[in-house]
């Protein structure tokens, strides 16, 4: 029986072939996770995505500007806001004695009737 496959030898053969197999995918997967490996593509997925921003960028000037603009206002919002406060407040040319005797703190502390509590 030239012809007969031993069955052990086949699974053998199987085994051996499914090992090799899984030491390719253990060692495919060590280089994935490997730190430098991981850096290096993430260095390379930002180099690219900078060059295609700054390609974008160069084709539209304009809106780029307008853009950093808004974030700078968005980021510097409470400084402006209080410098166009403080310029409201220096103009108004009011007297300060009479604004805080309607401010919430006088008005809790003397109680609703403007008496002492």
């Amino acid at each position: 029986m030239s012809g007969a496959v031993d069955p052990v030898a086949a699974a053998e053969e199987r085994a051996r072939i499914a090992r090799a197999r899984l030491e390719t995918s253990a060692a495919a997967l060590r280089e994935r996770v490997d730190p430098r490996t991981v850096a290096r593509n993430a260095a390379e997925g930002l180099r690219e995505q900078a060059e295609a921003a700054a390609a974008v960028a160069r084709r539209n000037p304009g809106i780029v500007a307008g853009t950093l603009a808004v974030a700078g206002l968005l980021i510097a919002r409470r400084p402006v806001l209080a410098l166009f406060r403080r310029r409201g407040k220096d103009t108004a040319g009011g007297d300060t004695a009479g604004g805080a005797k309607h401010s919430i703190t006088h008005t809790a502390r003397e109680g609703a009737k403007g008496k002492p509590q």
